[in-house]
């Protein structure tokens, strides 16, 4: 009996430390493959381009003032524009959105038209920030945001925060979720560096223990 305990704590362990990933500390090796990988995807993944209801566009028409400018997203995916009129954006990213309002310009209203979009605030895209933070709450993503971005989102630290250990979850392939724990006091020093946001993410800030 005691050794089938045993055995039981080992597993348990085993797959507590394959599910959560120490970024910072004394582990140079996770740390490095962590913030790298993060990083990387944050900046190349399609989900910084995609468009989704609500998200706020900055479309930009050279050489076209009055169709340049801030345009929204209906909730049923659509977006209204000059000349135009409707449009469905679904399934869309920023690339193929210009490509095909420059299609639509180009019939009938102007020679050659240069569009670019931007996407100016995600609406569809969310983060959590929970735990001792002064406002706990859902907040839009705007670009590529960091987790001291999203806690000062959300007011900052409370005083009885446990900045050395704060929880990011993230859901990895299949819906499996992976834990990070983010040393806040670390990064703010410059001692290791920043880690960078997923929509859906959850940031929960531990309360510390006096």
């Amino acid at each position: 009996m005691p050794a089938m305990k045993v055995f039981a704590a080992i597993t348990f362990f085993a797959i507590f430390v394959s599910c959560t990933i120490r970024v910072g500390g004394k582990q140079p090796e996770i740390k490095k493959e962590g913030y790298s990988r993060i990083l990387s995807e944050s900046s190349t993944d399609d989900i910084f381009s995609h468009i989704g209801p609500g998200d706020v566009l900055k479309i930009t028409v050279y050489g076209e003032k009055d169709l340049t400018g801030s345009y929204q997203v209906s909730l049923d995916n659509t977006l209204m524009f000059p000349f135009i009129g409707e449009l469905s954006v679904a399934g869309l990213n920023t690339t193929s959105l210009a490509m095909k309002i420059a299609d639509r310009l180009r019939s009938g209203y102007l020679v050659d038209p240069q569009v670019v979009v931007f996407i100016e605030e995600f609406v569809s895209k969310r983060i959590f920030v929970l735990g001792q933070v002064k406002k706990a709450g859902n907040f839009p993503m705007r670009n590529i945001m960091s987790v001291i971005e999203a806690i000062s989102l959300a007011g900052g630290f409370t005083d009885f925060a446990d900045i050395n250990n704060v929880v990011v979850t993230r859901k990895g392939n299949g819906d499996k979720e992976i834990r990070f724990v983010i040393n806040i006091r670390s990064i703010v020093n410059g001692l290791e560096e920043n880690f960078y946001l997923k929509p859906g993410d959850i940031i929960y800030v531990r309360e510390r223990f006096f």
